[in-house]
């Protein structure tokens, strides 16, 4: 069984064979017979099982282990715990199931608990933590096997999402796009690093306590450092693989080192000042600009960040570290203080626009699902904050008047809200015209609202599920009224006011945060929209929306001259 749809049932027959059997047909029934392992029976005659068994769990990105009342005492015919033999079955299939990370779901069956850490053997320890799903008998029996099915099709559909045919696409303009890598490009880094990590291992100068100290405090070298690989390929988030710098070989590292503590002495100690390093220098710092103007700081730090995916009772189920050099961090340089503002590469592509009718809160007025392609663009990594929005503001009119203090809830780092859509597009205005004044300083041409298709898409992240976070959200990842569950997740805090920009820590896999809840988000006019079309679309959800109304495929209507405390806006730049 190969199948990226593969389930393996791991159970006692002498224990749990009837209740077994029933929900491998309901499984059968829904998935097909070739997406399910059940018996032994089908280990082929005079193969080694362990070999076989631990093989058929690693093709199977989930397993179920049978647990009923009596699954920790079944004993052998000497008396003695099968689970303390490490060649009992069941223990090699759970235990393999866990080293490789697959997803283990205990289902517990007849009444009985998930057994505690100090009752299981070393291998099976971390069984103790793993989610469990219950499943009773009649009249239950059905609607706990619905709730099972539903959430290992949403562990599929995650695992689809990342798999691609080829690693290069045309979008319906023709505009050849980068797409995800294939999945044999973590056999290929993992290749590399065990090549690099031969290198490392030449010898190399050895150096003095007070030289490492010395460069430690200079911050040429940090404390420490560590690499971790995670078997899920993020899309790639460069607009040109030019961009990327090449890797240094890890055999000159002594040497740069050396060049890097030279060129530090060297700003300290000046030429002909040995003996004062603390000289002033002779000029003195210039001045803040008057006038306003644009910049960008080092953009060869790589902008890092983290994701998380949850399953549907709001649980982790995986935290993934990303890090891309494909971002822009434009300083305005105006009369009251610099201000950052941060921007992302996002790949275009193609995706499916719009939610199924089988995903809760389904609106049936709404669009139906459509394919949908987008070119690449650089997209705002927050809401455009009320420190950003006071900037802008500052700078020379195009159209419109702006208020510097719209906000009914203040904070620098919080969303600007209360700004209508004409004055969310004239702020991008303001910005084109100050681009132009200054061409070279950030190497994007043009700001503006994002399309309804470019802001699903960098919401979803190449995601199907109704959050980029999985199958559901919680208020420990997003600012929205979670005083209903979405799911199953434990009911969530209802704050009643935005929060910072952020400040929940845990971004898209395109390094965006805040794309769910917090502020609801002003999207462009439709194509040639209607002069007497007072009507524009805003994504996302706010602080005081409900869950369902803030999926990534939720869409809904605001007047153009709306000025709400629920309603901000991001901003897209063009090369």
């Amino acid at each position: 069984m190969s199948s990226a749809r593969s389930i393996f049932i791991s159970y006692r027959r002498r224990t749990s064979i009837d209740i077994t059997g029933r929900l491998y047909d309901r499984l059968v029934g829904h998935f097909g017979e070739n997406s399910v392992f059940k018996d032994v029976d089908s280990i082929p005659f005079g193969v080694n099982f362990r070999h076989h068994l631990e093989q058929e769990v690693s093709h199977c990105p989930v397993l179920l282990a049978i647990i009923d009342p009596d699954w920790l005492g079944v004993a052998d015919d000497r008396g003695r715990p099968k689970l303390a033999n490490p060649a009992d079955w069941v223990r090699i299939e759970i235990e393999t199931a866990l080293q490789r990370d697959r997803l283990v779901i205990p289902v517990l069956v007849g009444g009985a608990a998930l057994p505690e850490e100090s009752a299981l053997p070393e291998g099976l320890k971390a069984l103790a933590y793993r989610q469990s799903a219950q499943v009773r008998c009649d009249p239950d029996f059905h609607r706990d096997l619905d709730r099972l099915i539903h959430r290992i099709e949403g562990v599929f559909s995650s695992l689809a999402v990342g798999v691609g045919s080829s690693a290069i696409g045309q979008d319906r303009s023709g505009t050849t796009a980068l797409a995800s890598p294939p999945v044999n490009l973590i056999d290929e880094l993992a290749a590399a690093l065990a090549t690099a990590n031969q290198t490392a291992q030449a010898p190399v100068p050895r150096m003095g306590r007070r030289r490492w100290l010395r460069m430690m405090g200079l911050g040429i070298l940090g404390g420490g450092s560590a690499l971790a690989i995670h078997q899920r390929v993020p899309a790639l988030q460069t607009l040109a693989t030019g961009e990327i710098p090449p890797i240094p070989d890890l055999s000159t590292l002594p040497d740069r080192i050396q060049t890097a503590l030279e060129q530090a002495e060297a700003a300290v100690l000046s030429p002909g000042a040995e003996s004062s390093p603390l000289t002033p220098a002779s000029e003195p710092p210039e001045p803040a600009p008057l006038e306003p103007s644009l910049g960008t700081t080092n953009s060869s730090e790589l902008y890092s960040y983290e994701s998380v995916n949850v399953d549907e009772f709001g649980m982790g189920r995986s935290q993934i570290k990303f890090a891309t050099p494909s971002h822009q961090a434009l300083r305005l340089e105006t009369p009251i203080g610099p201000v950052t503002l941060r921007l992302v590469a996002v790949v275009g592509g193609q995706f499916v626009l719009g939610a199924p009718d089988s995903e809760p809160g389904y609106d049936p007025s709404q669009p139906a699902q459509a394919i949908a392609a987008v070119d690449s663009f650089w997209m705002s990594v927050h809401p455009i904050t009320q420190a950003q929005w006071r900037a802008v503001a500052q700078l020379p009119e195009v159209n419109l008047v702006l208020n510097p203090n719209p906000a009914y809830f203040t904070g620098n780092d919080r969303p600007v809200e209360q700004v209508s859509w004409a004055e969310a597009v004239e702020f991008c205005e303001r910005l084109n015209q100050l681009a132009q004044t200054y061409p070279s300083a950030s190497g994007l041409k043009r700001y503006r609202l994002p399309t309804e298709a470019e802001w699903e898409y960098a919401c979803r992240a190449k995601t199907t599920t109704p959050f980029h976070t999985g199958q559901t959200i919680t208020t420990d990842l997003a600012n929205y009224n979670g005083t209903q569950p979405y799911r199953q997740e434990p009911i969530g805090q209802f704050r009643g006011t935005t929060t910072a920009v952020g400040a929940f820590g845990k971004a898209n896999d395109f390094g965006l945060y805040d794309m769910h809840g917090n502020v609801l988000e002003w999207c462009s006019a439709q194509p040639n929209p209607s002069a007497s079309d007072p009507w524009r679309v805003v994504r996302g959800g706010s602080w005081q929306s409900p869950p369902q109304q803030c999926r990534s495929a939720f869409r809904s209507g605001r007047k153009a001259d709306t000025r709400s405390n629920e309603v901000g806006f991001r901003i897209v730049g063009e090369g």
